[in-house]
C-alpha cells in the first residue's frame, strides 16, 4: 500500500524536540521527504541522522521562525534539494506565563514574534512554491487556549487566537491556488512544554475535567496533522480540529440527572 505522504515534501518547524519531533517522525513514517527547522542545532542534527538511518530523505536547517531571511534560505534550500515544498507544519512555539497585569513587554514581544509572526512568515515563504506546483497543505498549530481563556499565559493565548484567524484568512486567499490551510488545536500534551506541572499537581484539575481522563501523547496530535497534510483531507480547508480528549466539549458533564417529582 502506498504511504499517505509518498511524494510529499514537508517542512516542520520546531522539529528538534517535543511536538515537532513527533510531527517529523510521523511524516517520515508516512513517506514524506522532510525539511526540518529549529534553533536547537544539536538536537535537530541528531533527529535528522536518525531519520536518514531509517531511509527518509531529510534536510535540516537552523531556523528562527521570527526571521524572514531564515525562512527564505530554508525554502531556497528545500527547492534546491527536493524541487518543491508541498506541506508545512507551523509547529514552533514558546509559552508565556504572565497575566495581563504582569506579562512583561519583552515576553509579550518575543511570544508574538515566534508564535504569531513565525506562522505568518512561514505561510508567506512557502505559498509561492506551492502555488507554482498547484497544490499544497499548511497545518498551523494553535491551541485550545486560543479558543478558551485563562488568567495566565496572556501573550500565548493572544498568539494562538491570532493563529486561528490567520489560518482562516489564508485558507480563503490560498484556496484558489490549490493550497489548503487548516489548524490543529491541541489541549494538554505530554511534552517539555508542561515543565514540572506533573510534579506540582497542576495537571490534576484539567485531567479531571477531561472525559478521556488523561493528557495527549505527541503522536496523537501528529496523526491529525498527517491526515491534514495528506490527500485524504483534499476537501478540508479553513477547518479547525480540536484534539483535547473532550475537555472543551462542554462544562456540564458532571451534572447529575434531575429528579422529577409529581
Amino acid at each position: 500500500m502506498r504511504a499517505r505522504l509518498d511524494g510529499a515534501v514537508v517542512v516542520v518547524t520546531g522539529a528538534a524536540m517535543g511536538q515537532g519531533h513527533a510531527h517529523a517522525r510521523r511524516c517520515a513514517a508516512e513517506g514524506a521527504d522532510l525539511v526540518l527547522g529549529d534553533i536547537r542545532d544539536g538536537e535537530l542534527a541528531t533527529l535528522a541522522e536518525r531519520l536518514r538511518a531509517d531511509g527518509t530523505r531529510v534536510l535540516a536547517r537552523h531556523l528562527d521562525v521570527s526571521d524572514g531571511e531564515h525562512w527564505r534560505d530554508l525554502v531556497d534550500a528545500a527547492t534546491a534539494e527536493f524541487g518543491t515544498v508541498t506541506g508545512l507544519v507551523n509547529n514552533a512555539g514558546i509559552m508565556s506565563h504572565g497575566s495581563v497585569l504582569d506579562e512583561t513587554p519583552d515576553d509579550w514581544a518575543r511570544t508574538i514574534a515566534v508564535n504569531q509572526t513565525g506562522v505568518f512568515l512561514g505561510m508567506q515563504a512557502v505559498a509561492p512554491v506551492m502555488r507554482a506546483a498547484g497544490r499544497g497543505s499548511i497545518v498551523n498549530v494553535a491551541s485550545t487556549l486560543g479558543r478558551y481563556a485563562s488568567t495566565v499565559g496572556f501573550a500565548y493565548q493572544a498568539t494562538k487566537g491570532a493563529v486561528r484567524m490567520m489560518s482562516k484568512s489564508a485558507a480563503l486567499a490560498l484556496g484558489p491556488a490549490g493550497i489548503r490551510v487548516n489548524t490543529v488545536l491541541p489541549g494538554l500534551v505530554d511534552t517539555p512544554f508542561l515543565g514540572n506541572s506533573r510534579d506540582t499537581g497542576a495537571l490534576d484539575d484539567p485531567i479531571g475535567r477531561t472525559p478521556l481522563g488523561r493528557i495527549a501523547e505527541p503522536e496523537e496530535i501528529a496523526a491529525v496533522a498527517a491526515f491534514l497534510l495528506s490527500d485524504e483531507a483534499s476537501y478540508v480547508n479553513g477547518a479547525e480540529i480540536v484534539v483535547d480528549g473532550g475537555m472543551t466539549a462542554g462544562s456540564l458533564r458532571s451534572l447529575k440527572p434531575a429528579v422529577v417529582t409529581s
